[in-house]
């Protein structure tokens, strides 16, 4: 909960205690007092923290008590009295269970030095024309975000959902809940700052580009993206359109997700000529993306990003579909320097591929409901004996697919909806963070990195393996 539910909570709480109390009852200054603040939460909690609908019962008690408090002179019956009370205790129970179920999603707050600014961009890319959508033709477009290292910055971060509600509801959709049922997800903040001035700390900065899963978007994974830019990284990812849950343009318009770039027409053999060529647009979407980044470090028209980038020393990391994705962007683009890919699908990527390994550094890190063995994890195998360069192979216990992105922050119940595992959120948002900032601090950076020579003891949820 946050800070003025809470005390919202507290404070109904109170009041209803004081006024069902019949010694305390006759103190009306008191009860006065007490339900002006309670009414003065509300109105600061829907000021600065927003409506939400799990506040519902406790919007009612706020409203009965100051209703009771108008009329506590009058003589009530008992059985009214008491009706009355479980009522209310019954209204706050019921909110307070809502307000911890279906919470504001937070963040953990990024542990290194650097303040993170951002920055949107309209990318439209000429040479490609869209085969998604219900009126295909015309040039690829993205919208794509840019993360920063930042000097210090005021006001408010940004929202999590670029699009608000209509993502929210896009994101209860997929999962087949009521279209209202985490519209609380519009509230989370990240770290970000708008358009903050980039830090001038280091004269440039390695750029690192995520590339998101089927369905996913430019940053279902906020606390790994602030992550890297609190150490120093500018992190480039892209709703990769049509592909991604939904892609919102500045114009208005909106692009959902198609399912027929997937799956084709259903059948069997277009399924597999569909999934192959989705692989190959998002790493075509990437490689787009950071010919973007190469523009904006030659001659940012912001005059924000020119000659503060480093793109001889570039990473990529991408999460399922993105996975595959950036293994064959680095198979075959020089310009990536290592890459890192959460509970990675190959199954589309090529054979020769797979075959012969790729020449940068390569983490493989899977959950342990990805290593239940089947043909992606023996491609998974097959790249990593092929490797020529260093390689590690991790899978976390108690973790499943959608532990690598956010979606278990959005509600604790995520482990008995089957959208997480056992493992806390929060330690595996640690996990995660960890070895992706040790894995691109080593092969980026060049740095010495202890965790990544063998399994760490502070870490015995992860398998490590290494060659």
């Amino acid at each position: 909960m946050r800070p003025f539910e809470i005390g919202s909570v507290l404070i109904n709480l109170v009041s209803v205690v004081w006024i069902w109390t019949p010694a305390l009852a006759k103190r009306r200054t008191a009860i006065a007092i007490l339900a002006g603040i309670g009414g003065f939460l509300m109105m600061i909690h829907l000021l600065f923290e927003g409506y939400r609908w799990q506040m519902l019962p406790i919007y009612a008690v706020t409203a009965g008590v100051l209703v009771a408090c108008l009329r506590t002179g009058h003589k009530r019956a008992t059985k009214l009295r008491y009706a009355g009370l479980i009522l209310t205790l019954t209204g706050l129970a019921l909110g307070a269970a809502l307000l911890i179920l279906l919470p504001v999603p937070r963040f953990p707050r990024p542990d290194g030095p650097f303040t993170i600014g951002t920055v949107t961009y309209h990318w439209v890319d000429s040479n490609r024309t869209e085969t998604y959508g219900d009126t295909p033709g015309g040039p690829r477009e993205l919208m794509a975000q840019v993360w920063y290292p930042a000097e210090p910055s005021g006001g408010r971060p940004e929202r999590w959902l670029a699009g608000g509600v209509t993502t929210s509801r896009a994101m209860a959709a997929w999962s087949r809940f009521p279209p209202f049922l985490i519209d609380q997800t519009a509230l989370a903040y990240t770290h970000a700052y708008a358009g903050a001035p980039i830090s001038d700390h280091q004269d440039v900065y390695p750029v690192i580009v995520y590339v998101h899963g089927w369905g996913g978007f430019r940053n279902i994974n906020p606390d790994q993206i602030e992550a890297l830019v609190s150490h120093g990284y500018v992190v480039v990812s892209a709703d990769h359109t049509y592909g991604a849950l939904l892609t919102v343009f500045p114009d208005g318009r909106l692009a959902p997700n198609d399912r027929r770039a997937l799956n084709g027409d259903g059948s069997k053999d277009d399924g597999v000529r569909a999934a192959t060529a989705l692989v190959k647009t998002y790493a075509a979407d990437a490689r787009f993306v950071l010919d973007q980044v190469a523009q904006l470090n030659a001659a940012d028209p912001a005059g924000r990003f020119t000659g503060r980038l480093d793109v001889e020393h570039v990473g990529f990391f991408g999460h399922s579909t993105g996975g595959g994705a950036v293994v064959l962007v680095c198979a075959e683009d020089p310009r990536c320097q290592a890459v890192l890919g959460m509970d990675t699908w190959i199954e589309r990527v090529a054979d020769d591929v797979i075959a012969r390994g790729l020449t940068q550094p390569l983490l493989m890190m899977n959950s342990a409901a990805w290593t239940n063995g089947g043909n992606n994890y023996t491609r998974q195998r097959r790249l990593y004996a092929a490797m020529r360069n260093t390689a590690y192979f991790l899978s976390i216990d108690g973790t499943t697919h959608y532990d690598f992105v956010a979606v278990p922050a959005i509600s604790p119940l995520a482990p008995l909806l089957g959208v997480k595992g056992p493992l806390p959120a929060r330690r595996v948002m640690e996990i995660n963070e960890t070895y992706l900032v040790a894995f691109f601090d080593k092969h980026l950076r060049g740095e010495a990195v202890p965790l990544l020579d063998g399994p760490s003891p502070a870490y015995p949820e992860v398998h490590f393996e290494k060659r």
